[in-house]
């Protein structure tokens, strides 16, 4: 299997709920010392604790895909209590809420589901204070980050920890975010403000930090499962630069979520607020398969693309709609239209070098300036880390050729790594040299930073890749390295031979250290997925 779901999940989990669930330790509050804490605050006496935890509410979601019960999410939300004698540190006013997702997901019959849990401090309008975000995968990988509003410095002083790495940072923000969770406060933070307006939201799962535009779209009728029509009022957001991922809140008379949905890869997800016990059931609830929603469909088969050298393909999606692509070294692209793009593919032989070529020390470029950033360590990318180093020094062997390191890597790591069951954590390179195992990205992530370590600038790309059975472009990722002034492609998951005239490229990056997490990669490939159609032009 050639292809990671992870981008998928990834935009399930990062975009589809405007927010996940996950939680650790929230901070101390300084001050005297209180006869009582209640979640982590101090309280003046164990009455107040009970006061709070009486006040507490809580509600459940099923969450619906195309009609199907995929998972279920509950939210808790809380009044926070603080002692009044402490008065630097006095939070009266504040809530805290609680939030946990189930989706059960799978794909080419892999388990690739995921829980999640969100914990924030937040205002009544969703002015952030602190979050906590823990998520696990089916195959039990878990990421923990967290994060402190700090005013001195103008942003949230994060932590996080990944396959045991602990990494801290600033995120910077103009001004303090609101909580994704949108719907505990979109309709008490519209109250004073216009029909239609924009604020900055913290999205824990990607630690970033987005403008969200606000639509109040007032007063209609709507149909419950159980066929009840009752008076809704509705809010509508999205990014400010992704109209297209428009999501919708229904709010009824005592101004309580009923619903909320979203267009997700051309389908309908939903959560429709229900019962304990209706949200729990297990019976009634199906794993989404993301098979065939998560591909771009051919019209007809590529015939001879193992002897072509190159490929024109049409990719197109609905009239209003728009979608570009990025032109490289064997990739051209021509824009027919905003909905409608024709690509030509360009077979990337490989370098042919001469006797003499192949005594003398390889130049990688041809009087080419390199970014160092495609050459340089990151958290991801750990190509000064031992193990890292001695895998590439080991492997690469004693060729000075920079592209026959790179086939020796590629090789390794084709050969050495073990398929795992989906995963969809991004883990840091050291740590996949360590384990070699997983799917797509971790063959990306390892590939580049044995590359790096020998000294040869590098980056992971991600896009589409193409499978026969059925005929379709799926979501993948792989690597490129500058080569006599060319970026050549690599794919370690489809063997040294796998670079063809099967690859369409979207985006890519040197992951850099200011990335939260892979997910943010992915996220372009929304405007494909479940949208666009691919065709041979003959």
């Amino acid at each position: 299997m050639t292809n990671s779901p992870r981008q998928v999940l990834i935009i399930l989990a990062a975009l589809l709920f405007s927010a996940y669930p996950a939680f650790s330790q929230l901070p101390q509050i300084q001050g005297r010392s209180p006869k009582a804490r209640h979640n982590g605050f101090p309280v003046t006496n164990q009455a107040a604790a009970d006061a709070a935890s009486s006040a507490s509410r809580q509600e459940w979601f099923r969450i619906e895909y195309d009609g199907k019960a995929v998972g279920y999410e509950s939210l808790t939300t809380t009044p926070v209590f603080a002692d009044p004698e402490v008065s630097a540190g006095s939070i009266d006013g504040l809530i805290r809420r609680s939030r946990e997702t189930r989706l059960k997901l799978k794909r080419f019959g892999n388990d690739l589901s995921l829980s999640a849990r969100l914990e924030t401090v937040e205002t009544s309008t969703g002015v952030l204070k602190t979050w906590s975000l823990r998520r696990t995968a089916a195959d039990g990988a878990a990421m923990e980050r967290s994060g402190i509003w700090n005013g001195d410095k103008g942003g949230f002083d994060v932590t996080e920890n990944v396959s045991g790495l602990s990494h801290n940072e600033l995120l910077p923000s103009r001004m303090q975010p609101r909580s994704a969770i949108m719907s505990a406060w979109l309709a008490a933070a519209s109250r004073d403000s216009q029909r239609l307006w924009t604020t900055a939201v913290l999205f824990p799962e990607t630690s970033a930090i987005v403008d969200m535009q606000i639509r109040a779209a007032g007063g209609q009728s709507l149909k419950l499962p159980d066929g009840k029509t009752i008076t809704v009022t509705r809010f509508d957001y999205w990014p400010t630069n992704s109209p297209e991922m428009k999501a919708s809140v229904y709010y009824d008379d005592q101004m309580e979520v009923v619903r909320t949905e979203q267009l997700v890869l051309g389908l309908t997800m939903k959560m429709e607020r229900t019962d304990a016990a209706t949200a729990l059931g297990q019976s009634s609830t199906e794993s989404l398969d993301l098979q065939f929603s998560s591909a771009l469909p051919l019209k007809r088969q590529i015939q001879s693309i193992d002897r072509s050298e190159s490929l024109q393909l049409s990719i197109t999606v609905g009239a209003a709609e728009q979608i570009s692509l990025p032109s490289g070294d064997f990739q051209s692209v021509e824009q027919k239209s905003a909905g409608e793009v024709l690509v030509t593919l360009t077979r990337a032989a490989p370098l042919q070098r001469t006797n003499q070529q192949e005594q003398a020390p390889a130049t990688l470029q041809r009087n080419v300036r390199i970014n160092p950033a495609y050459i340089s360590p990151t958290r991801w990318i750990t190509s000064e880390a031992p193990g890292v180093k001695r895998m590439g020094l080991f492997v690469a062997g004693g060729t000075s050729i920079a592209d026959e390191k790179c086939r020796r890597l590629t090789t390794h790591v084709w050969k050495q790594m073990r398929l795992s069951p989906f995963s969809t954590s991004l883990q840091p390179a050291e740590s996949i040299a360590k384990k070699l195992e997983g799917d797509c990205t971790e063959h990306a992530v390892l590939l580049c930073a044995l590359m790096r370590s020998q000294n040869i600038p590098s980056r992971v790309v991600v896009g589409f890749v193409y499978v026969s059975e059925p005929a379709s472009f799926v979501p993948h990722m792989w690597t490129e390295a500058i080569l006599d002034g060319k970026w050549m492609p690599f794919d370690s998951t489809r063997g040294p031979d796998g670079m063809g005239l099967t690859h369409i490229k979207v985006t890519d990056s040197v992951l850099s250290d200011d990335i939260g997490s892979g997910n943010v990669l992915f996220v372009p490939l929304l405007s494909f997925l479940g949208r666009a159609s691919v065709d041979v032009v003959q």
